[in-house]
């Protein structure tokens, strides 16, 4: 029999003794995308999803996809001390998320403040610098 990805990840979950819906809220899926995973009706998962089930549970992404290496090249992991280092995972990445988007919503006022002062002040607005900001 073929050793799949989903063969995989259920070696790496059955080794650290946990349910589907466990092992799927340490990596922040849900238990059907695990069972899919699983089962193979899933073949390609998403990167940052296997990189997250690498880290948490002190794999490798390449023993996961290619079956390269161990399982766990540094032992095992205490996956369930790490809880605080996984909800900082997530909030540094809510974090970074907001932080692009506050930028990008900075410049459009920006833009609109520049366009909205040439209708109140009747002064010309400077449509190469509002082109630049964009």
């Amino acid at each position: 029999m073929e050793n799949s990805i989903g063969q995989r990840i259920k070696e790496l979950r059955t080794h650290y003794n946990l349910s589907v819906k466990e092992f799927a809220g340490k990596c922040g899926l849900s238990h059907v995308a695990i069972f899919h995973l699983e089962n193979g009706r899933t073949l390609k998962p998403h990167r940052s999803s296997l990189q997250r089930m690498a880290t948490i549970f002190g794999t490798t992404a390449d023993w996961l996809l290619f079956a390269k290496n161990e399982m766990l090249p540094n032992g095992n992991k205490e996956i369930y001390s790490d809880e605080v280092e996984e909800n900082s995972f997530w909030k540094e990445e809510a974090y970074l998320e907001i932080k692009s988007k506050n930028l990008m919503l900075e410049k459009e006022v920006e833009r609109l403040w520049q366009m909205l002062s040439h209708f109140t002040t009747g002064s010309k607005p400077n449509f190469e610098r509002m082109l630049d900001a964009s």
